[in-house]
């Protein structure tokens, strides 16, 4: 399946922390295949947002910065930045095998159900949801 970059960091973000020995197995495997090389990196220009832990500084940055105000090195703040227009052309070809597809599956149904579906990810429920209904509408 093609995803772009926005769709690849959204299902990491989807994707269950806890489950069965084999589940997790499966989502480290998946997780490897939704990440980005060194060159996609570079290609796209990722940058972190980055927080001083001592003096609450932030900056945005592609490597690790020391804090400009107290001169500590600075902690992930959890956020990243790209190039969108460089973004466009980075899709990933994805293979998902039969059980991870039917988790992420489920995830977004159940998402959909509780009305939790969100506008950014609704282009991952119309490919791993929508497809499903189409082909069963066929048949």
């Amino acid at each position: 399946m093609k995803l772009t970059v926005f769709e690849r960091l959204k299902l990491q973000n989807l994707l269950p922390a806890e489950g069965s020995f084999v589940t997790l197995k499966l989502i480290r495997k998946l997780r490897e295949a939704l990440s980005f090389s060194e060159k996609e990196i570079a290609d796209i220009e990722f940058k972190n947002h980055w927080k001083c832990a001592a003096c609450d500084t932030t900056e945005i940055s592609a490597q690790t910065p020391k804090c400009s105000s107290c001169g500590n090195y600075m902690q992930p703040a959890g956020m990243v930045n790209w190039d969108e227009a460089k973004a466009i052309k980075v899709i990933k070809d994805v293979h998902f095998g039969e059980a991870m597809f039917a988790l992420i599956q489920s995830t977004l149904k159940k998402l959909s159900d509780e009305n939790k579906l969100t506008e950014q990810i609704i282009s991952l429920y119309e490919k791993f949801v929508e497809t499903e209904d189409e082909d069963e509408e066929v048949k």
